[in-house]
């Protein structure tokens, strides 16, 4: 399993963007340390009391000058056409692959709130439309020399894309996907999925990664597939020396989860195609054992209580764990991050170099006596048996 720092630069009143920006740095700068596979934020557009981070494809080649290992992800790039021309995402995307040296990855969507799509005068009746055509299109520049595109949205005469990406065939595509339909679409289009369960439960997410690989095998690619089940933990990761605390110290993620969740709502009257995102109405943010531990939208404890929430998305086979990693101090925020890189990530990567408990070590020691003293007394008897027919001979 990868593990993905996301943040989104939640900026507190009083702190400037300038501050949150350095801290933002240390924080991926001590991820890579520590262990994370890779780093990602979402492109929000004039967001308010929330995230910052309106223009990763700036961010993130500042980043990849200061890091060597850790993997850069578009959580995501917005694709409706006022947004973001899918050509030039394709442009910035081989840029940063080339700068990176191969360590990025695109993340698509369609926009998720009313404030960036009534902004650039996005019609949410269309921007789904324009997200299918501009994936198509970004894989064409990506793969064809030259390459053309005619759809309702695009129109592009044949040309040749420069530069080309350094990541063969092209950057992982994948792309937000919060209903069982978004599922389904990225599956049967062959590119990854970034799912998450509004707050709705562990059930809904499984449902969906059985629907991402039903549908993924049952559906011809034309396109070369970069397939990959991620688990978006949006209402955050916080990791503490003990649970108590960390809940206590996650108390504030909820302002931040109830204001993008009023969002989602919002959105759900718009469109049929956001309709889905009204079932965040049911969701009770007040009942706090529910949050944490059974609405799929956090990983908050001690090191092993955080260890047993991974080992459950391990058990359903989701590939990368997003972690949102946000809207706490600066210090709690680093914290968190050291705790979870120095003792949940080894669990998964590299288990078996993990220092156990000298207590559970003996009682093994103990349990494994009486086999080796049965193969003590057979080997001997074979020993003995050997010594009387060579002495018969």
């Amino acid at each position: 399993m990868d593990f993905i720092l996301m943040t989104e630069g939640d900026t507190p009143p009083g702190l400037t963007h300038q501050h949150r920006y350095r801290e933002l740095i240390e924080e991926v700068l001590l991820a890579e340390r520590v262990g994370f596979d890779a780093f990602g934020s979402s492109e929000q557009h004039v967001a308010i009391g929330t995230a910052s981070i309106s223009a990763p494809e700036v961010l993130y080649p500042y980043l990849m000058a200061l890091t060597n290992r850790i993997r850069f992800i578009h959580l995501v790039t917005l694709l409706p056409t006022r947004i973001n021309h899918a050509l030039r995402v394709a442009e910035r995307i081989a840029t940063e692959d080339i700068l990176s040296n191969g360590r990025v990855e695109l993340g698509t969507g369609r926009g998720n709130t009313t404030l960036a799509l009534r902004a650039f005068e996005v019609d949410p009746t269309e921007n789904k439309a324009q997200w299918r055509e501009g994936i198509e299109l970004i894989r064409r520049a990506f793969l064809d020399d030259p390459f053309s595109f005619v759809g309702e949205h695009y129109k592009i005469p044949p040309r040749s894309l420069v530069p080309k990406p350094l990541q063969g065939p092209y950057p992982p595509i994948s792309a937000a996907a919060g209903s069982p339909s978004s599922v389904e679409t990225a599956a049967s289009m062959g590119i990854g999925a970034i799912m998450g369960g509004f707050f709705l439960g562990f059930d809904l997410v499984e449902n969906m990664l059985k629907l991402y690989d039903e549908t993924l095998a049952a559906t011809t690619h034309p396109y070369p597939i970069t397939p990959r089940k991620m688990v978006l933990i949006s209402g955050g990761m916080h990791c503490a020396e003990t649970t108590a605390l960390a809940r206590e110290q996650a108390e504030p993620l909820f302002d931040m989860v109830r204001l993008a969740t009023d969002a989602f709502e919002r959105l759900s009257k718009l469109s049929k195609d956001y309709a889905y995102m009204g079932a965040v109405k049911d969701v009770d943010f007040d009942d706090e054992e529910y949050m944490f531990e059974r609405s799929q939208g956090f990983i908050v404890g001690d090191p092993e209580r955080c260890i047993a929430h991974v080992q459950r998305y391990a058990d359903m086979g989701v590939e990368a764990l997003v972690l949102r990693v946000d809207s706490l101090p600066h210090d709690q925020l680093m914290r968190s991050i050291e705790l979870f890189g120095k003792y949940v990530i080894p669990r998964f990567k590299h288990p078996r170099n993990v220092v156990r408990p000298a207590d559970d070590v003996l009682a093994d020691i103990r349990a494994a006596r009486p086999a080796h003293q049965e193969a003590l007394r057979r080997f001997q008897a074979g020993h003995d048996l050997k010594n009387a027919v060579e002495a018969v001979r």
